[in-house]
């Protein structure tokens, strides 16, 4: 490094000059790319709705619930109160079967999510999809049953599409709202082998419809997203000139001290 820099006392600056041109090159090609994305962004409404429940059957040790449902729902939740511990909470859905598992909506759960990508890198759903789905009631009396009537439908109100331009990206969108509309009729039963108090066990239902709001293409913030991509590139070159230059350094410090030395004897002799 030092005879090259020797032969060539501007080498060090015709490195670091290149060095800037290819980040500014690189920043910019970023920058680019973040004004013109062929992703749009559509969000749509997150709106609870409760069911209203007709009770059609009470027994000593069994009660039954009848409701039903029309439109563009995702998330569906049954919510049973004041029950035996131990008791089996059974939900049938008829016409249209829904996606459900012990984990959905879980505050134990970690990470959980019904659609992961499999081997291939495509997202499916591990839920199960079903009909019926059942829970136990817990100790305290209390069961959530957490489904979803749709896995197409954006679970927080935000979903990407991929399209050639926003008409296209909002025409799929609506297209997605119009095919996640679904009539289902619910038979709710609750069965346990000890007596059911009918005056404390109670059962909520509710629904989550989505709505189509807006649609944007996505866009990053070119500034920031240009600063990173400079600061990560600078700290790149820095890993990579940090070596020659350490020991080209090094290389001049032990020259220095050896000369030192040298004097040093010489003023001795």
């Amino acid at each position: 490094m030092e005879k090259a820099l020797a032969r060539n006392p501007n080498l060090l600056r015709t490195l670091l000059g290149l060095s800037f041109t290819l980040i500014l090159v690189l920043g910019y090609s970023v920058y680019s790319a973040t004004l013109d994305s062929e992703y749009y962004i559509y969000d749509t409404s997150l709106d609870e709705e409760n069911l209203t429940l007709t009770q059609t059957e009470e027994g000593e040790n069994s009660m039954t619930w009848t409701s039903s449902s029309h439109g563009p729902y995702s998330w569906v939740n049954f919510t049973l109160t004041g029950a035996p511990a131990g008791a089996t909470l059974t939900v049938t859905s008829g016409g249209v079967k829904w996606w459900s598992h012990p984990m959905l909506g879980s505050e134990d759960a970690v990470n959980f999510n019904c659609l992961e990508p499999n081997s291939d890198f495509e997202l499916v759903n591990q839920c199960e999809h079903r009909f019926t789905h059942s829970a136990i009631v817990e100790e305290d009396g209390n069961v959530t049953l957490h489904g979803l009537l749709s896995d197409q439908l954006p679970l927080v109100g935000k979903g990407t599409i991929r399209a050639d331009n926003l008409t296209a990206a909002t025409t799929e969108a609506e297209d997605i709202i119009f095919n996640s509309n679904m009539s289902a009729t619910w038979l709710i039963k609750l069965h346990s082998n000890d007596a059911i108090d009918n005056q404390t066990a109670s059962i909520k239902t509710t629904v989550v419809s989505h709505q189509l709001l807006d649609t944007y293409q996505f866009q990053l913030n070119p500034i920031v997203e240009s600063i990173w991509s400079l600061t990560a590139l600078m700290s790149c070159f820095a890993m990579i000139l940090a070596l020659p230059l350490g020991i080209y350094y090094a290389s001049r410090k032990r020259e220095q001290r050896i000369n030192k030395l040298r004097e040093v004897n010489d003023e001795s002799e």
